[in-house]
């Protein structure tokens, strides 16, 4: 791996503990029945990524003209340890929320 490799590393393990932190948040707030913000909370950050997906599309269609862009013939692979870095995270956040990493944290 490379330099700017580790360093993606460490901020998509970042994204992937605070997002740990997030789903433990969420299973205390279904543990105490609020199903109402759980819901709210969900459906914000879908309607957020659709947007966002959205947005994306509009944007490279006016800058490219067209809706897809060239296939490459091979794309580099990316090394293992880019790809196992959110799943880890989430872990770590997920164990680390019930040992007080988010009282820490947050």
């Amino acid at each position: 791996m490379q330099m700017f490799d580790w360093i993606n590393w460490i901020a998509i393990l970042a994204v992937g503990v605070f997002l740990g932190l997030a789903i433990n948040g969420l299973v205390d707030l279904a543990a105490v029945g609020a199903w109402g913000s759980i819901v709210v909370i969900l459906g914000l950050c879908a309607g957020g990524l659709v947007f966002y997906f959205l947005i994306e599309r509009v944007i490279n269609f006016i800058s490219i003209g067209r809706f897809s862009a060239p296939q490459q013939l091979q794309k580099p692979r990316k090394p293992l340890a880019l790809f196992f870095a959110l799943p880890i995270g989430i872990i770590i956040g997920v164990i680390g929320a019930q040992f007080g990493l988010g009282d820490l944290l947050l």
